[in-house]
């Protein structure tokens, strides 16, 4: 059976001191949606790439780089903001498979697909976040300084895998994915124990090539 993915990449991504399209911002020498694109391209059959801001460059960049690669990748271009829920619906059109995997492009993981595709329902990714900065503790008077720990609790990494039948009559033509979807959908949780950097801003960009080098 086909696997099919969704790669939410509309973003301006303002806070990159950049111009352009958050998925073109360069990561380790390379467009940030190229490290998504590589890692799915020997995993799934058809990726739809939902683009808004800038969108016409991001397309022109990807059929350019990946023109000799086996897969299908197709477009949305989104004529103006739709919210994470608006995008993937308008991107089903595309999609034939029951079952499909949707992340952010933003989110950079080694998320196990195989396992993952045998979900028996919905479900959502997660992930031990790391703490931004440093944690203070005390112990017997003294101060344990721990560099930036990752946490015991879990958080949304920002990749799940969807039903189609059961997902898209709960899709508005406008709106948030996480807002207004999810609290309406029976959910199970794939825990992810591999790596997950969430890329937002510059600093990110640093930690995730010095610890990914």
């Amino acid at each position: 059976m086909d696997f099919e993915a969704i790669i939410l990449a509309g973003g301006k991504g303002l806070r990159m001191n950049s111009d352009l399209p958050k998925s073109l911002v360069q990561i380790a020498g390379v467009p940030l949606i190229f490290h998504q694109l590589d890692y799915l391209v020997p995993k799934v059959d058809k990726i739809i790439l939902s683009l808004g801001y800038g969108g016409d460059l991001v397309k022109k960049e990807i059929e350019k780089n990946y023109k000799n690669f086996d897969i299908k990748i197709e477009f949305i271009l989104e004529e103006k903001p739709l919210g994470t829920a608006g995008a993937i619906k308008k991107s089903l059109a595309k999609i034939k498979s029951n079952k499909f995997l949707v992340l952010n492009s933003d989110d950079l993981t080694n998320i196990n697909l195989e396992k993952l595709k045998q979900a028996e329902k919905n479900a959502i990714c997660v992930a031990r976040p790391r703490l931004p900065f440093g944690l203070v503790k005390e112990k017997d008077g003294q101060v344990i300084f721990i560099e930036k720990p990752k946490l015991n609790s879990w958080a949304s990494c920002g990749w799940y895998l969807f039903e189609k039948e059961k997902l898209f009559p709960l899709l508005p033509d406008e709106g948030s994915l996480e807002y207004e979807v999810l609290p309406k959908l029976d959910l199970m949780i794939f825990k992810h124990k591999g790596y997950w950097y969430p890329i937002n801003t510059p600093k990110d960009i640093i930690e995730f090539e010095k610890n990914r080098s």
